[in-house]
């Protein structure tokens, strides 16, 4: 067989690297020159330095926003994989009745507007005429009737139940195509040597689609670290900056505020808080394997 030579691999990989710039580094790089200037996005620029930064670091919301990210990444991780992994083994097997109509039904969010997602959402959460609230009343626990997303201490949580109902299919539909690659001749041979169910997910199928796993680990984390649009639409940050986070933070400085510099400077906060988790999980992540 012929060898390629070097510069004709680059000269087809080079329409994707020129891609890549234009949509990704090329923004980031201006998000960081812009970081540094004091501006309302109509007049002139104006150099300040780290100011924007030293500002962030003293401002409690921006504290409040990242905790809130956090929380939200956390809950994400921890339900949205497990339960999504789950469904997909559900999937897998080929007695469950109806496996088309089931895969169909948990992509069904992934592809609905955010915007008609979180108006469903809010009327669910509606304290007057809302589906929770309206069921405690017909149970009779009318006293456990909330406010939900009114609630300085709920709301948060609301947008989450939300965001992880919206996502799961998402992981399902990936875990199932991985799980259905894993060999069916691996998988009779476990069953002959009397490997049960929990074992063989454990010790067969896990192992062989753990890089799977640990790619939807990243994106969710990640993904959820920059989610934006059923907190803007739910709650808008609210009340009282309780479910505001960074994503939802960088839009209000940014349109409602007209101050772009410090947006910026936020908005560089939140890369490298998703570059850290990127490397932090691929490191501790790969196997030995894989290492090799």
């Amino acid at each position: 067989m012929k060898k390629v030579r070097t510069s004709t691999r680059l000269l087809f990989i080079l329409p994707a690297v020129i891609w890549f710039s234009v949509i990704v580094i090329l923004p980031v790089l201006v998000s960081v020159y812009y970081s540094f200037f004091d501006w309302n996005g109509i007049t002139e620029k104006v150099f300040v330095g780290l100011r924007n930064y030293r500002e962030m670091l003293k401002d409690e919301i921006v504290w409040n926003a990242l905790k809130n990210s956090l929380k939200m990444a956390f809950w994400c991780v921890i339900l949205q994989l497990p339960i999504g992994m789950f469904f997909a083994i559900m999937l897998c097997n080929k007695k469950l009745k109806g496996r088309n109509f089931f895969r169909t039904a948990y992509f069904l969010p992934v592809v609905l507007s955010s915007s008609l997602i979180g108006i469903l959402w809010s009327q669910i959460y509606d304290p007057n005429y809302g589906l929770i609230n309206s069921f405690l009343e017909k149970i009779g626990l009318s006293e456990w009737r909330q406010l939900w997303l009114g609630d300085v201490k709920l709301s948060l949580g609301c947008v989450i139940v939300a965001v992880i109902w919206q996502f799961i299919g998402n992981y399902v539909l990936i875990y199932y195509t991985s799980l259905h690659d894993v060999s069916e001749e691996v998988m009779e041979s476990a069953r002959l040597d009397g490997v049960n169910g929990i074992q063989m997910f454990f010790h067969i199928q896990l192992p062989l689609v753990w890089p799977t796993v640990r790619l939807t680990l990243v994106l969710a984390t990640v993904n959820s670290l920059k989610y934006f649009d059923l907190v803007y639409i739910m709650t808008g940050g609210g009340p009282n900056s309780s479910s505001e986070v960074l994503a939802t933070y960088i839009i209000r400085n940014a349109f409602s505020s007209m101050r772009m510099g410090y947006a910026n400077a936020v908005a560089v906060l939140l890369l490298l808080l998703g570059v850290f988790f990127v490397v932090l999980f691929n490191k501790i992540l790969t196997t030995k394997q894989e290492q090799v």
